[in-house]
């Protein structure tokens, strides 16, 4: 039997269409299209489900030591209400899963995890756990309901129903506050599009209560519910990486191109740290290219990418998709490093025909603060 997100009935009595995503039945888009929602979540705002993403709470003396052994990125750069991006790696570099976390205090944090990942995450954590005395991890995930906010008016709007001023919270900022109606929230300005916003939880009892304030609070500014359709072809244009595709058990995050989360300063030793600092040095036989089609057709996930004559194998599309923004075919791959060149041409392989495309520099949509 699927799960079901607190927020189900809103979708269902909105017309959502809802799919099997990883388990769970999520809306994939509502009344309107993909398209219309993506657009309208560039030129306005869009509000997205992410009940289905994982919540732990970690704390004791031992937090710190212990998220910067299980975590890539330097955790000790943090300060109360920070959020950071990391991975959670194998010894030989390879991603258990990608994340984020937010610091309440030096021994606080909160971490959300992938949906499909959470029982696995929560394994490897508390597997590695046992090393240090004093930690705990809490699963809350079933206790919270997240919803994210995302677009140029994302402020606008939630400005209307929080008393905090939200231009204190930079990006990769949190804090705690209360929605209209007596709704406790965590606010982080965080997201997965491309655009400013928010991502905001609270007590899964207070789901649809907080759905409907917030769309209330939108209706002047065109807001729309959000489906899953449009969160890929928005984050794909951002390009953020998608578990399972840019990044997984066999993908590290150097082939994926995240290599900014790897602090070559950081002196804490960390799984996987010996493999992603050699990558680093010597790099790696694969990365992950940007692509754009230059004849007609749509680049999908799994297709093959052959060199510019149609002959060898170099890669593999990981993401690909028509950019409602761009209006054109647009794709990640990864591809042989002999033949990532920025500008170079490769061939995609679309049903029965070779498809040429161009490696072009990444994002396709530069990450857009408020305007």
């Amino acid at each position: 039997m699927l799960k079901l997100s607190p927020l189900n009935d809103e979708h269902v009595a909105r017309g959502a269409r809802m799919i099997d995503f990883g388990g769970w039945s999520l809306p994939v888009q509502y009344a309107t299209s993909i398209i219309e929602e993506h657009l309208n979540t560039r030129e306005n705002a869009g509000l997205f489900d992410i009940s289905h993403m994982g919540e732990f709470m970690i704390s004791g003396p031992d937090a710190l030591i212990f998220l910067q052994h299980a975590c890539v990125n330097d955790v000790a750069l943090m300060k109360p209400g920070m959020a950071q991006y990391s991975t959670l790696c194998r010894d030989e570099g390879g991603v258990v899963d990608d994340v984020f976390y937010y610091q309440y205090a030096p021994d606080t944090f909160k971490m959300i995890v992938n949906a499909s990942n959470k029982d696995k995450d929560l394994a490897w954590l508390t597997a590695i756990s046992r090393r240090f005395e004093h930690v705990t991890i809490v699963d809350q995930s079933s206790q919270r309901s997240r919803v994210s906010l995302q677009g140029p008016k994302a402020q606008d709007i939630l400005q209307r129903v929080v008393p905090v001023e939200l231009d204190t919270i930079k990006r990769f900022q949190f804090t705690e506050t209360t929605l209209k109606n007596a709704i406790p929230a965590f606010v982080a300005r965080t997201g997965y599009t491309g655009e400013d916003g928010f991502e905001i939880s609270f007590d899964a009892s207070m789901a649809s209560k907080a759905w409907n304030v917030l769309l209330d609070a939108g209706k002047d500014f065109h807001l729309l519910p959000v489906g899953l359709g449009a969160r890929d072809t928005l984050r794909l244009e951002a390009c953020y990486s998608l578990y399972g595709n840019e990044i997984s058990e066999s993908i590290t995050p150097v082939e994926a191109g995240i290599e900014f989360i790897i602090k070559q300063s950081k002196q804490a030793d960390y799984i996987g740290k010996r493999a992603l600092l050699d990558q680093l040095r010597h790099g790696t036989r694969r990365k992950i290219a940007a692509l754009k089609a230059i004849d007609k057709g749509i680049m999908r996930h799994g297709l093959e990418i052959l060199d510019e004559a149609g002959v060898k194998t170099i890669g593999i599309i990981t993401s690909g998709t028509y950019s409602p923004t761009l209006k054109e075919s647009i794709a990640l791959g990864l591809v042989d490093v002999d033949h990532n060149v920025l500008d170079g041409t490769v061939a995609v392989k679309v049903r029965d025909k070779l498809v040429k495309a161009r490696i072009v520099p990444r994002p396709f949509y530069p990450y857009h603060p408020r305007r």
